[in-house]
This record gives C-alpha cells, sequence and structure tokens, in this order.
C-alpha cells in the first residue's frame, strides 16, 4: 500500500491553497487530478501549495493517516520497578538538597 499523499485522497482530505485542484476523469474513466493554474496534472504533494484538511500531511509527503500504528509494547514489572526505584532516588536527592529530614518521612 502507497503512502503517499496523493490528490486523489481516499479520506478527502487534500486541499489546494490556491483553489486550483479539480478531480476529472480521463479518456480510460480514471480519475485525474488536474491543476487550474498551471493547466496541467496535479504533482500532488510536491506542489508548495498542497494541504491536507486533517493535518496528516508530513513533510516528506506520506499520510499520517495512512500510517499504520506500531502497537505500543507494555513495560515488564522488572522494567517498571527498575524505573520507580530511579524516580525515588531523584527525589530524594532533591529532598537532600533542600535538606529536609528523610528520616522522619520514613
Amino acid at each position: 500500500m502507497d503512502v503517499k499523499c496523493t490528490p486523489i485522497c481516499p479520506f478527502r482530505a487534500f486541499y489546494c491553497l490556491k483553489k486550483a485542484l479539480r478531480i476529472r476523469r480521463g479518456r480510460d474513466g480514471r480519475l485525474i487530478a488536474w491543476c487550474e493554474w498551471v493547466n496541467d496534472e496535479c504533482i500532488g504533494y510536491k506542489c508548495q501549495y498542497a494541504s491536507c484538511t486533517r493535518r496528516a500531511l508530513l513533510p516528506d509527503g506520506t499520510c499520517r493517516l495512512l500510517i499504520k500504528r506500531k502497537a505500543k509494547r507494555a513495560p515488564s514489572i522488572e522494567e517498571e520497578a527498575a524505573q520507580l526505584e530511579a524516580e525515588y532516588r531523584k527525589l530524594r536527592g532533591k529532598l537532600r538538597k533542600i535538606s529536609y529530614d528523610l528520616e522522619r518521612l520514613e
């Protein structure tokens, strides 16, 4: 599946800032994006006036709506415990800097 943004967007989100984009049918029956500003076929995401109404057009021309989402991996119990221990050490250091009595807290 192509993840590049096209003027014939499946989400109908492609937008021309010059308002010069017209979708036409070619002689073979397929859809053609036509730029009336330059009177030629639209070059899509390469055009400096290309935009996305859903703000999904990335700078390299890929469509964020077409990119498959990566599944987030749940951290293991050991990783989570190590992270909490590191946070605890950091807080202990900050409290020690302000000379707070740590023994009273424990």
